[in-house]
């Protein structure tokens, strides 16, 4: 840190970049997400395998014929976040532009989040055989 900056900004610069303990917290929090993201979605899928065990046909008919919305759209969420998460942790703090407009701190992931999640949506939507 330069010794002829003063006070205001040595603090404000303090408070802009985080130690590396709160660095490497932030990264081992974001792994943990991971994990737990891709354990639950397995497990969402694998329940859905065992569908076809239970009592009568209500959920069998529902799930196929509702399947992008009972299924694809979580997983799209699911999927975003995980596509967030790791580009922030390979990454560090997400900021882009877009439009003129320039997304950084708290709402560059929330955004990039969004527009992961409309463009897997529509590629479902897309996609998908009627």
């Amino acid at each position: 840190m330069d010794k002829d900056m003063p006070d205001l900004d040595r603090e404000t610069h303090a408070l802009q970049e985080p130690d590396a303990h709160t660095r490497k917290f932030q990264a081992v929090a974001s792994w943990v997400v991971v994990v737990i993201l891709i354990g639950f979605g397995s497990y969402a899928l694998m329940k859905l395998v065992s569908v076809h065990e239970t009592p009568g046909t209500y959920w069998r008919d529902l799930i196929r014929e509702q399947f992008p919305v009972l299924v694809g759209l979580p997983m799209a969420g699911l999927g975003a976040l995980f596509v967030t998460l790791i580009l922030r942790i390979s990454t560090g703090p997400l900021e882009f532009e877009m439009a003129g407009v320039k997304f950084k701190g708290g709402a560059a992931p929330i955004v990039f989040w969004i527009i992961c999640f409309l463009s897997i949506v529509l590629s479902i939507r897309m996609l998908w055989q009627s």
